[in-house]
């Protein structure tokens, strides 16, 4: 009877198998390598693209501090402070991009470098095979024991691949080598790691337990390197060639025998199938003496594979990681054996029978594909997709994030203009000069917000969250509800005989009564100039008139600055004597009107308020 493996194993396709022309090597390798270039993940495209969204996200649409959209008569120190957070931000991602760039360059380079080889015995391989073949024909690694009678198929040929028996299978002659094999692989799979690690084991090319027991060791630390360079748990196989009877070769090629699953062979209870198989078609047989060797060989030949290969690889007091066993499979192929190599030597400390000495089998030795059809497929993307799924999801980020910042933004600017409308509204009506001031901010608001409806929104208010058109009509009505307060008296006259005695310039007693109106009219036009000004009727020569109308103004003058505690810059004096009289000086009455101080405040350019028709 024949176990799960226990299926012949026909020729290879030679259709699809391709031989490797060591002459032309370097140039195919070359020619692979380009051919790869479109292929694997696009680290660089997506590194790239993040930082273009990263930057585009930080300038265009990054929330700025509290004044950031600044108004065109305002000092920029929001948006200083904004450019110096986003100058922060540029200068490491430009960086990060920058190295992340040569660094997968560098490995890329390297990579293809190393891997020439590997890549032209592929290509010539699987010349006629298109990529998604590629990535869904399963891929074995194969290595350990006489691997050259296994692919090399025609002679004084070195074979590295070989595409027949269900897969495409890849030649790893030195353990060293089958983590960089591995990644090669992936590379050439457009991302997609190797199916699985065939380990071939042909006990009678070694001389002792002990030095198989090495090689045993130094597979598994590599299979344990590759997977984590891959990244990926390898599924591992063990195919075991060994001459287990003198059967006269035939065109049939051997069985196997053995045992294969989807899952990890947690113990050694599925092996003992194997051997009732082998029992039951003693049975079928009648018998048969070569059938009953067989059967009582394989048995044994099971049970040290166990002990010694196995229990090698699943030893988890080794350092390396537990060879993950998928499958194991024996069959009756092999070099030529004899007395003193290990398998013999085991069954003759159990048995004390001496195996006798059988001659290898013809080449090519078949290539374990019974072992490798439960082999366990995982779940692949292409890389392409991946990033394409990578894109969409960095795209979608930098969108969210640049409408939490709009919000942001629309927020900070409803925040300020509501400010400049509380602050107008708390400013008395008599304060004019404050009130023009908030005016003058509530103006430029305006006009900011009139200039965004008529140009466009900025990026960074923009995305469906602008309310800045509702604040228009709060705005408007605002400055045309402003009214200017009434202008202050031109002149105030005081008449100098209130103040003065005749033909004196010294203030009387309690004649500053007559100056409180004045006093309060200067204080409340804090930055207005005042003019005082003497004059004084014709009596007397004009000279000495001159002299008493200049002394008064200055007496009154110095009054003014003692209580009001303007600076005396703000005042200026002059007299004009009888030279400018505002009646007849025939009369006493006239004379009386034209002895008089006047004071004057001088008004300033007037401050224009810019109306919204003339802001456009």
């Amino acid at each position: 009877m024949k176990s799960d493996l226990h299926e012949p194993s026909g020729p290879a396709l030679g259709d699809t198998s391709r031989t490797l022309d060591p002459g032309s090597g370097q140039m195919r390798g070359q020619a692979q390598s380009r051919a790869l270039e479109g292929l694997g993940y696009p680290f660089r495209a997506i590194v790239t693209l993040m930082a273009a969204l990263a930057l585009a996200v930080i300038w265009l649409v990054l929330p700025v501090p509290q004044g950031g959209f600044l108004r065109p008569t305002e000092v920029p120190v929001g948006r200083g402070a904004g450019q110096g957070l986003a100058w922060t931000l540029t200068v490491p991602i430009v960086l990060s991009w920058l190295v992340l760039i040569w660094l997968r360059t560098r490995q890329l380079s390297r990579a293809r470098e190393q891997n020439v080889h590997v890549l032209t015995a592929l290509g010539a391989a699987t010349s006629n095979i298109p990529v998604n073949l590629r990535t869904r024909m399963p891929l074995v690694l194969v290595t350990g024991d006489a691997l050259g009678n296994l692919f090399d198929r025609i002679a004084g040929e070195r074979r590295l691949a070989h595409v027949g028996d269900g897969a495409i299978w890849l030649r790893a002659d030195r353990l060293q080598d089958l983590p960089r094999l591995a990644v090669a692989v992936k590379q050439w799979r457009d991302g997609r790691a190797p199916d699985g690690v065939v380990l071939s084991v042909a006990p009678a090319l070694h001389a002792g337990e002990d030095v198989l027991t090495q090689n045993l060791r130094v597979a598994r630390q590599s299979v344990a390197d590759a997977s984590r360079m891959l990244g990926v748990r390898l599924p591992g196989f063990v195919a075991v060639y060994q001459r287990l009877t003198n059967a006269p070769a035939t065109l049939a090629m051997p069985q196997w025998y053995g045992v294969s699953s989807a899952t990890r062979l947690a113990n050694a209870s599925r092996f003992e199938a194997v051997v009732q198989v082998a029992e039951t078609e003693v049975e079928r047989a009648g018998g048969d003496r070569a059938v009953a060797a067989r059967a009582a060989s394989l048995a044994s030949i099971v049970g040290w594979t166990q002990r010694v290969v196995i229990g090698v690889l699943s030893d988890r007091r080794q350092p390396a990681t537990p060879w993950a066993l998928f499958g194991a499979g024996w069959i009756d192929c092999g070099p030529a054996s004899g007395p003193g190599r290990p398998w013999e030597r085991d069954v003759e400390m159990q048995t004390r029978v001496v195996p006798p000495a059988l001659p290898a089998s013809p080449l090519p030795w078949p290539l374990p594909q019974p072992l490798i059809e439960a082999m366990p497929r995982r779940l692949w993307m292409s890389p392409r997709l991946a990033a394409l799924a990578h894109a969409v999801a960095l795209v979608a980020c930098a969108i969210a994030v640049a409408f939490w910042g709009a919000a942001r933004n629309n927020q900070a600017l409803i925040t300020r203009i509501g400010a400049d409308l509380g602050r107008y509204s708390m400013i008395p009506a008599a304060h004019d000069a404050a009130k023009r001031d908030a005016l003058q901010a509530l103006v430029a608001d305006r006009d900011q917000l009139d200039r965004y409806s008529r140009t466009g929104v900025p990026l960074g208010l923009s995305f469906g969250m602008y309310r800045g058109a509702q604040l228009m009509p709060a705005l408007n009505q605002a400055i045309a509800a402003y009214q200017p307060p009434p202008p202050p008296p031109a002149v105030v006259t005081l008449d100098s005989m209130s103040l003065f005695d005749s033909g004196r310039a010294q203030l009387k007693p309690g004649s500053t009564r007559a100056m409180v109106g004045s006093l309060e009219m200067i204080r409340s036009h804090p930055d207005k100039r005042i003019l005082v000004a003497g004059y004084t009727d014709n009596v007397g020569s004009p000279d000495s008139n001159l002299t008493l109308s200049v002394a008064r103004a200055g007496a009154v003058r110095d009054w003014l600055i003692e209580v009001s505690g303007i600076a005396a810059t703000q005042f200026a004096i002059q007299g004009y004597g009888d030279t400018r009289p505002i009646a007849s000086n025939d009369t006493q009455e006239g004379r009386a009107r034209n002895r008089r101080v006047e004071i004057t405040l001088v008004p300033d350019a007037p401050k224009e308020i810019p109306s919204e028709d003339s802001s456009r």
